[in-house]
């Protein structure tokens, strides 16, 4: 078993005129009486309930990403790819799997990174846009980050609040969680941070333990997606792994 670090967590995205609404949650569940193909098929039939047009849904092995910054960064290929009409498929949730696979073939990114039977954490990415458009003049100075965080001007993660702005976004995905948990296969759903791995037997050894786990999920994730010890040793960012991911699923359309 692998140690994920994974959030559970409502936030918003600003990019350019359009303003989406994203939830990340993270799941324990058992898919060992169905197949996983019908079981997330109900999880986006839930979402469209919530909402006429529905919300988009994609769900992924949560022993297959990089975590949170994982995520945000395919996340926002995805709806940039989207606003220029240049997806790899022609919706956004599939788009982003394959994305976060770094590959063009769906067979390959659901076999990487899909929900298999064996599957017992999930990553569930909920996302709704503002229907109407959103004009950046009207940004508060507040509203956009004083740091270069490497993302494209107009574009900004906030996580949300429920304020009278985004009250009507807010509640419809915590209607939307709120529900999953009725949902066979779900066996639970968290609300925030989670760490899940292996602990010792009898007195554990916290520190030895948490280096362990994480050089076992780094050398995890990078046997899944094919990166190499040179790829690794030659990348200067923090978070090598995010980083060279996000680079591979920018050059798929390419």
């Amino acid at each position: 078993m692998y140690m994920v670090v994974a959030y559970s967590m409502i936030l918003r995205l600003i990019n350019d005129e359009y303003v989406y609404h994203v939830m990340l949650i993270y799941i324990t569940v058992d898919l060992s009486l169905e197949e996983p193909e019908e079981f997330v098929r109900r999880l986006r039939a839930l979402a469209t309930e919530e909402k006429e047009n529905g919300i988009i849904v994609q769900v992924v092995d949560a022993d297959s990403i990089a975590g949170r910054d994982h995520l945000l960064e395919v996340l926002a290929q995805s709806l940039e790819a989207e606003r220029r009409s240049c997806m790899l498929a022609k919706r956004v949730e599939v788009d982003m799997i394959l994305r976060l696979a770094c590959t063009r073939q769906i067979s390959d990114a659901i076999e990487r990174v899909g929900l298999k039977k064996e599957s017992g954490k999930a990553l569930l990415v909920a996302v709704v846009r503002e229907e109407d458009a959103y004009d950046s003049r009207s940004m508060k100075e507040d509203d956009v980050g004083g740091e270069d965080d490497g993302r494209r001007k107009g574009e900004e993660w906030k996580e949300e609040k429920n304020d009278d702005s985004s009250s009507y976004y807010y509640n419809l995905l915590i209607s939307f969680k709120d529900r999953l948990k009725a949902v066979d296969g779900v066996k639970r759903v968290y609300d925030d941070e989670v760490e899940v791995g292996l602990r010792g037997e009898g007195e554990e050894k916290e520190k030895e333990e948490k280096e362990e786990k994480k050089s076992t999920v780094y050398e995890h994730l990078a046997s899944i997606h094919g990166i190499s010890e040179q790829e690794l040793t030659s990348c200067i960012s923090s978070n090598k792994l995010v980083s060279i991911l996000a680079e591979r699923a920018n050059l798929l359309h390419r």
